[in-house]
């Protein structure tokens, strides 16, 4: 249970970052999303490995 909450607080909190970089400078969103998503598939990848 407290995982599926700390997840949730983690996706709001990344979405509104992101959704906030956006109204600062829109240019850099992609190059940021990237990155984000790189983090998460290597988080995954290694949380495959453990288990």
């Amino acid at each position: 249970m407290l995982a599926a909450i700390l997840l949730c607080y983690f996706v709001l909190a990344t979405l509104g970052a992101l959704i906030a970089l956006a109204l600062v400078d829109f240019r850099t969103v992609p190059p940021i999303t990237g990155t984000c998503a790189a983090i998460v598939t290597i988080a995954a990848l290694g949380v495959a490995v453990l288990r």
